[in-house]
């Protein structure tokens, strides 16, 4: 291609039109370059896709730059030799000249390269300098990102690609453009749509699916959380990867090769269902536009709520796309909530130790007493503090910072993330709600909650000023860890809630046995943590208190069928009898319950009680 007379007169004879400027540099890249050898289009091929909205490395090393990369996919034949892949070098043969190495400073003014393969793209493999290192063999689909130098959008630049092995030896591939003309190209073939993205970040969750590593699994802390949107027709999303612009450094991604902390990815229409396989990869299907859910472990940059970020999606076709991450800017409303309810329940004990019998967050060596908070607010606004004290008796008060001078402390938590305190550090409270949320509010027992007969009340106040109270309910057979008395089941250590959620599936009838009558049955999902359990039955009662549902019922009483998740939909119960499955840690239960009329009437206050084998009992009211 180079060192013949004829050679130069063509390429010259092709830059006659241009300045004499590109002439003096055309003629100099002949000059300084000799290739290692001559292409060889049998070893393998590779593509020059353009300039993609991807920004995976800087011009010099694997750190974004905020500039848009060039990217090449690089397809090799394996090799019979026994080197690995040690080096690939792109270089401009025509146009604009340029050099660029996956080895950092290999030749002098050269450029920087990252090596991606091709299953695992937002993967960079060359982060530090050295050796690629890869089988000769076996990985041979490789994604090539090289920071934009104005030029690679130009149609009169050709590039080739020489690949070096570690056995000395080396091959020259040609590079083919697929990509048009137009400078400002958006890389769309016919017949597909550009990808379109936006993001914005939540702040801190509710939910808990991730933990700092890339094990797919909570952590007992709430989730950072970023929601996006993707149109893309026609596509699949193959990793997601969000990383800081400014502020607090932090990488999430869903490559499980990589080492940072995994992202949970779920579609926002269902939150709680996470789309990762185990080793933290997605594989998702988009037909048109997909809504999502990101789940991130904070660092402290999402809640410090200073640091930016912007988030990359990788397609099964190698095109990546990013977009920066927008603040959720919505303000409070100026005028009062027009529509607060609430339900507050004496729960009994729980096993974490986050205030003692003084104000603030200190633990106190005790068990906390618990209590459930049920509230709807609508429109949106913020709880700036909860109070709790008794009506009767000798005066007692328990609040979280700022609200009641002298009160002993009071922690919070979501009930979906019990042990991550929404607390900040001096015990106040801040936390934004827009519809119904269930919160555990913890606080220190002077001795007497279990046993007393003192009404106590729950006062929430809100960012407008307004504030609301309400008597703390205590549900029949309240969870408690006190020594019961004479004809009193003894109270179980541990936790439960339980929620009615509707009519969804026909499991049972309004018989003492379990089959299909026709008819939807009234589904309820009970929440259980306790320790070294086996269940043996799960009673629901009405407003008068009598059992009315039982999963081993005798006549009157009808058949209430018991699942557990995930199996949703298969009983424990069919053959009716004790139940006798062992419980330890959290559970989710599915209950379903033929309606006689109770559960399809608004105003019906159920309970729960579930029974364990060794006769002690935790029970609660059915939130509705």
């Amino acid at each position: 291609m180079f060192g013949s007379s004829g050679g130069e007169d063509s390429l010259l004879a092709r830059y006659v039109y241009y300045s004499v400027s590109a002439v003096v540099i055309a003629v100099l890249l002949m000059l300084n370059y000799a290739p290692a050898g001559a292409q060889d289009p049998s070893a393998g091929e590779a593509i020059f896709f353009g300039v993609k909205k991807s920004d995976r490395v800087g011009k010099l090393s694997a750190k974004p730059d905020g500039k848009p990369d060039a990217v090449f996919a690089l397809n090799l034949k394996p090799r019979a030799a026994t080197g690995t892949i040690a080096e690939v070098e792109v270089r401009s043969i025509e146009g604009q000249p340029g050099i660029w190495n996956t080895i950092p400073g290999k030749a002098v003014g050269a450029g920087y390269v990252g090596a991606a393969r091709a299953k695992t793209p937002a993967d960079i493999i060359n982060k530090t300098p050295g050796p690629l290192n890869l089988n000769g063999k076996q990985e041979n689909d490789l994604l090539l990102f090289v920071t934009d130098d104005g030029a690679f959008s130009h149609p009169d630049r050709h590039y080739q690609i020489k690949v070096s092995y570690s056995d000395g030896t080396s091959i020259v591939v040609p590079v083919r453009t697929e990509i048009s003309s137009a400078p400002e190209d958006v890389q769309v073939k016919p017949g597909v749509f550009p990808v379109r993205m936006s993001a914005v970040l939540k702040g801190i969750s509710n939910y808990d699916a991730v933990n700092p590593t890339k094990r797919i699994g909570g952590d007992d802390v709430a989730d950072g959380l970023f929601e996006l949107k993707v149109d893309a027709p026609n596509k699949e999303i193959t990793a997601i990867e969000i990383r800081n612009v400014d502020g607090v450094a932090g990488v999430w991604d869903t490559v499980p090769s990589s080492k940072n902390p995994a992202v949970g990815v779920a579609l926002t229409s269902d939150p709680v269902h996470l789309l990762n396989s185990k080793d933290s990869s997605i594989a998702i299907k988009v037909k048109d536009r997909v809504q999502l859910n990101l789940y991130v472990a904070d660092n402290g940059g999402i809640a410090g709520g200073a640091t930016n970020y912007r988030i990359s999606v990788t397609f099964s076709d190698g095109e990546i796309s990013w977009c920066p991450v927008q603040k959720d800017t919505k303000k409070e409303p100026p005028t009062a909530a027009t529509k607060v309810s609430f339900l507050p329940t004496w729960m009994g004990f729980m096993p974490t130790d986050a205030v003692g019998l003084y104000p603030g967050l200190k633990p106190d060596g005790q068990q906390d007493a618990v209590f459930g908070l049920d509230i709807d607010v609508s429109p949106r606004s913020t709880i700036t503090g909860i109070e709790i004290n008794n009506v009767d008796g000798p005066a007692k008060k328990w609040a979280t910072t700022g609200t009641s001078p002298g009160a002993w402390g009071l922690a919070v938590a979501y009930q979906t993330a019990p042990t991550a305190l929404l607390n900040k550090t001096d015990g106040a409270v801040s936390i934004p709600i827009d519809g119904r949320a269930q919160f555990f509010v913890y606080g220190a027992d002077p001795g007497d909650l279990a046993t007393t007969s003192q009404k106590l009340r729950m006062i929430v106040h809100l960012s407008d000023g307004s504030s609301y109270q309400q008597l703390i309910t205590r549900p029949p057979a309240s969870t408690s860890t006190v020594v019961p008395g004479v004809e009193e089941p003894a109270k179980a250590k541990g936790l439960i809630n339980c929620e009615f959620r509707g009519f969804i599936a026909d499991l049972v009838n309004t018989s003492t046995r379990p089959g299909k009558d026709g008819y939807l049955d009234g589904t309820f999902i009970m929440k259980l943590e306790v320790e070294n359990k086996k269940l043996a039955k799960v009673d629901i009662s009405g407003t008068d208190g009598a059992v009315r549902w039982s999963s081993d019922p005798k006549p009157p009483l009808m058949f209430l069928g018991v699942a557990l998740y995930p199996n949703i939909f298969k009983l424990i119960n069919e053959k009716g009898g004790t139940l006798n499955t062992p419980v330890s840690g959290r559970r989710t239960l599915y209950l379903y319950a033929a309606d006689n009329g109770m559960l399809s009437d608004p105003r019906a206050r159920l309970s729960v009680t579930v029974t364990f084998t060794d006769k002690t009992t935790l029970s609660t009211e059915v939130a509705k």
